[in-house]
């Protein structure tokens, strides 16, 4: 190619990335400022009391244009409006009120799609976008804008977000002691029932189109514990927007150290069910014990990945007896050991057959049991690793693990002395505070019935489950570990929060056009242009 051919390629190529998206001189000026907050929490958590919080702070303090809160219900009435269906009113009470918007969201999402809702708020950010000023040529444009979105109720609604804003969307996972939930409600004493069921439904709906919130709950990227103290709260969101924004220097609480820990050596089990890790720390505050879920084998410990390449065979479940998990074949030969009894006495009734009762029986607690596990849960093994060692007392520890724990291992947990459990997931398998309700409680002792902080409560006579609060654990070498660094000239870095850029960004174009762009960045520099 002669150098006349050769230099027009060259502009061809810069002329097309120019076509295709004002870029600037450094790539890293088309990344995104733009961050979009949504909040799930179950009923009476206070997501609404944490968007308002959220929306003042970056507001005045991060400059950022009048952040948007974008409420799920205004799109549920809207919707009844457009079907020309009366709107729901408090006037009939708070529970009818609920129940009713439940119903209308549970319509719309039938009719439309799992994903409806959701899909009005991404309707409403990007009209939002527009007023903003967010778009140039119908291109987007870095701008400090936000977007808080309240509230989000499935799973499906949540990987929508996140398929369309990738990093730039930050799950909250808001909730607070029931005690104090229900003093939110107003839940009076001939309503409690109505209120269970309310919650229950809000919690987790069988339909897939329904109420999933526990779910959607636990894939959160900050959880926030809003128990009604507004200055903590706002401690709270002020520390995890400057995680963000990587302002000042921030290090892990000691419980976000435990869960990252718990969470992390969850990846060393080869369960087919599910990967569950436990840390235990000493009531000092060390480190003394970790486990998963995997099988035990001879001497102690449990089968991993070295036993493979070694003279130790591996006999963890995926690759032992055919790749069987024995737990839930069992449970499978229950149900067909009920099915061929009732056959074999004649109780099926005319029309109906093997596989009708089967089916029946499918849907009862059978499927829940555990107790045909080869291997040892998580927490049983964090425990029985401190006894290998004989070093330490378990004696007022605490322990983490990423899974609320089974009612074997609550006994377990109660047995050696350990006072406190912190978990992330729930597990609706688990009868722990149904069998040990006498030693296990999920209510902080320093809070009354109606919800109320007490200054001289009594001592702790329980093991309290808790629900885990601060940076999720995927997100933790992303915040604590920040690339910028931590000082200029000698001393500590300033921030300035009105220009500081979010630490999560992502592209504002495609690959191809930064492609584009390098290519034709290259033939100037080597004069081919």
């Amino acid at each position: 190619m002669n150098q006349l051919a050769l230099k027009a390629a060259s502009q061809n190529v810069h002329d097309e990335a120019a076509a295709q998206a004002p870029l600037a001189n450094d790539l890293k000026d088309r990344r995104s400022q733009e961050l979009v907050f949504a909040l799930v929490g179950p009923l009476g958590s206070g997501c609404t009391t944490v968007a308002n919080e959220l929306h003042k702070l970056l507001k005045n303090e991060y400059l950022y244009l009048a952040p948007k809160i974008i409420t799920i219900s205004d799109f549920i009435r809207e919707g009844l409006k457009k079907k020309g269906k009366p709107l729901p009113s408090r006037e009939t009470g708070l529970d009818n009120y609920i129940a009713a918007m439940q119903d209308a969201g549970n319509d719309l999402r039938e009719e439309y799609g799992t994903t409806y809702l959701i899909e009005k708020a991404i309707e409403a950010i990007h009209t939002e976008r527009k007023r903003a000023g967010g778009y140039s040529d119908g291109i987007i444009v870095p701008k400090r804008i936000a977007y808080i979105i309240d509230s989000i109720k499935n799973i499906d609604e949540a990987e929508l977000l996140r398929s369309v804003y990738g990093d730039s969307l930050i799950l909250i996972g808001v909730f607070a002691p029931d005690a104090i939930r229900n003093k939110r409600l107003k839940i009076k004493e001939g309503k409690k029932q109505t209120f269970v069921e309310i919650l229950k439904r809000d919690q987790g709906e069988e339909a897939s189109f329904g109420q999933k919130t526990r779910k959607v709950f636990t894939s959160s990227d900050f959880f926030i514990c809003n128990d009604a103290d507004l200055y903590r709260l706002n401690e709270k969101i002020e520390r995890f927007v400057e995680l963000v924004f990587d302002v000042g220097v921030h290090t892990p609480t000691r419980e976000e150290a435990a869960m990252y820990k718990a969470s992390s050596v969850a990846a060393n089990s080869a369960c087919m069910s599910r990967q569950v890790g436990a840390a235990i720390v000493s009531s000092a505050g060390e480190f003394i014990g970790v486990g998963w879920n995997d099988v035990p084998k001879f001497g102690g410990g449990l089968y991993n990945e070295d036993d493979r390449y070694s003279s130790t065979q591996d006999n963890r479940c995926y690759n032992w007896a055919d790749g069987e998990c024995h737990n839930e074949m069992r449970r499978m030969e229950i149900i067909t050991d009920v099915v061929q009894k009732i056959v074999g006495a004649g109780l099926l009734k005319k029309g109906t057959g093997p596989e009708d009762v089967r089916n029946a029986i499918g849907g009862t607690r059978i499927k829940d049991l555990i107790e045909f596990s080869r291997s040892i849960h998580a927490e049983m093994e964090a425990i029985v690793s401190i006894a290998r060692e004989g070093k330490h007392s378990l004696v007022g520890a605490t322990l983490f693990t990423n899974t609320y724990p089974c009612h074997n291992c609550a006994r377990h947990i109660v047995a050696a002395g350990i006072k406190r459990v912190v978990y992330i997931e729930p597990y609706l398998k688990s009868l722990a505070t149904q069998l040990h309700e006498d030693a296990i409680t999920e209510v902080p002792h320093d809070i009354d019935e109606d919800g109320n902080r007490v200054k001289d409560a009594a001592p702790q006579t329980k093991v309290f489950f808790q629900q885990f609060d601060g940076v999720a654990p995927k997100n933790f070498l992303k915040l604590f570990r920040p690339l910028a660094e931590r000082k200029e000239n000698g001393r500590r870095r300033i921030d300035d929060k009105t220009s500081v850029l979010p630490m999560l960004t992502i592209a504002l174009d495609g690959p191809a056009t930064y492609e584009t762009k390098v290519v034709a960045d290259l033939a100037i520099k080597e004069g081919s242009v």
